[in-house]
């Protein structure tokens, strides 16, 4: 009976918290101007434009006198160097990171994606460790209780499968990325896989809670 318990406040917390993300990352980007908000990200993470401050300076084919000459050489000669510094300065110039950019919360908006992500990983996890230990733990009382673990693991097995055929390998528009995860179809896939399992076993967990209080409502 502690167990069950147990198990139901533990379903309640993921639920939640699952809930959360998901609003978090769908509403979040509505808190403030976001298409301002890729725009600065982008000028910022631009790399420094190289081309020169100063046309490329040019020797006098017109000048006649020696001395002139001289002088305009040298003059061509200072006004280069300068240009070459000045572009050397620009490239030594650091790229800021996303966090140096932007705020608290709008970092948080930022990297919206990846805090789902990070959830959707321990769900996925915490849905591995479930359907193994807990049916083992139920094998281990009940020795009858195989055949639900196998049940337990070729459910697990179609889920992964469905979602793996529901996925694709579509790059992401991500402003300010220049990885090569974003172009690897096998990354993509395997991205893409994770999420529709997440949106799955939420729809799963909201779908037994919502059960679990229509049905004791009724007893």
């Amino acid at each position: 009976m502690a167990f069950s318990k147990l198990t139901r406040i533990i379903l309640f917390v993921v639920a939640g918290i699952s809930l959360l993300v998901v609003a978090f990352f769908y509403i979040s980007p509505k808190t403030l101007d976001y298409d301002a908000l890729e725009l600065r990200v982008e000028q910022e993470l631009t790399p420094v434009d190289l081309t020169p401050v100063a046309p490329m300076p040019e020797i006098d084919t017109s000048l006649t006198d020696s001395v002139a000459i001289a002088e305009n050489i040298a003059s061509v000669e200072r006004a280069e160097e300068e240009r070459l510094a000045a572009i050397a300065e620009m490239a030594n110039q650091p790229v800021p990171t996303v966090k140096e950019v932007l705020g608290g919360w709008e970092y948080l908006v930022w990297f919206r994606t990846d805090i789902a992500l990070i959830w959707a990983y321990i769900l996925v996890l915490v849905t591995l460790i479930a359907s193994i230990v807990f049916p083992l733990i139920a094998v281990i009382s009940h020795p009858k209780a195989l055949i639900r673990l196998l049940v337990v693991l070729a459910g697990a097995a179609v889920l992964v499968v469905i979602s793996y055929l529901l996925s694709n390998d579509t790059p992401i528009d991500i402003i300010g990325y220049t990885g090569t995860g974003n172009s690897d179809p096998g990354t993509l896939k395997m991205i893409d896989t994770v999420l529709f399992i997440t949106y799955i076993l939420f729809g799963m967990a909201l779908g037994s809670i919502l059960y679990a209080i229509i049905s004791r409502a009724f007893k």
